[in-house]
């Protein structure tokens, strides 16, 4: 079982390739547009079009799309989507069997759907006249998903480990980080942070919070997990 427990806890860790393939991915972009990460979305990143400046569309976020790396970055999202599923199977030892306890691993299927749906469709084809009807409903869908129960998880857990005070504090940070994320992504001008600022504000918390929690998972499993007998 404590075999198990690490490596759930690893593969939670391991998400932190999200940040590496936004690295190599965005660094990719061309010199003379290169990739904003104020002004950027995240799914930028993965368009196969190489849309170039959006403000031709009429786009309502104007900004550049062109990212030769995008297959890596669609990928990256689909083994995310992977990663934080079988993670969550694997540490379901660890939660109570409550109704709430009982309900995190439909959530993180719910997540890893968001997010196979966000890497499988990439995003901007709404934007563009004639653009892909199909990516233009699923991709968006694919992130209020990802988005909804990644802030579900993090709410639950905050509760069901409430008496883990550190950890619990920094969950409840991560859950207001994510709120005013996504009241700034839905305000007008995103409140002058950029379209991307806003949108990460409201999805990085859930990837902060995966690490964190496969760190402590992994250091504190002796007192997490005690076999019964």
């Amino acid at each position: 079982m404590t075999a198990r427990l690490k490596t759930g806890a690893a593969l939670l860790f391991l998400t932190i390739t999200y940040y590496l393939a936004e690295l190599i991915v965005g660094n990719r972009w061309h010199d003379a547009n290169p990739y904003s990460w104020s002004a950027n979305m995240i799914s930028d990143l993965g368009v196969p079009e190489c849309f170039g400046d959006m403000a031709q569309y009429g786009a309502s976020t104007p900004r550049y799309i062109c990212s030769p790396w995008h297959a890596w970055m669609s990928a990256e999202f689909v083994l995310l989507g992977v990663l934080v599923l079988a993670a969550a199977l694997l540490l379901t030892p660890l939660l109570p069997k409550t109704l709430a306890g009982r309900s995190i691993p439909y959530l993180a299927l719910v997540n890893c759907l968001g997010i196979v749906l966000v890497g499988t469709f990439p995003g901007s084809a709404g934007e563009v006249p004639g653009g892909n009807h199909l990516r233009a409903v699923l991709h968006p869908t694919g992130a209020y998903l990802e988005l909804l129960s990644g802030l579900a998880i993090m709410i639950i857990i905050a509760r069901v480990y409430r008496t883990h005070r550190a950890y619990t504090a920094v969950t409840v940070v991560l859950i207001i980080v994510t709120v005013v994320g996504m009241i700034t992504s839905l305000a007008p001008d995103h409140l002058g942070l950029g379209a991307g600022t806003a949108e990460r504000l409201a999805i990085d918390p859930f990837v902060v919070w995966r690490i964190l929690t496969g760190i402590v998972v992994f250091v504190a499993l002796p007192r997490l997990y005690r076999p019964a007998g």
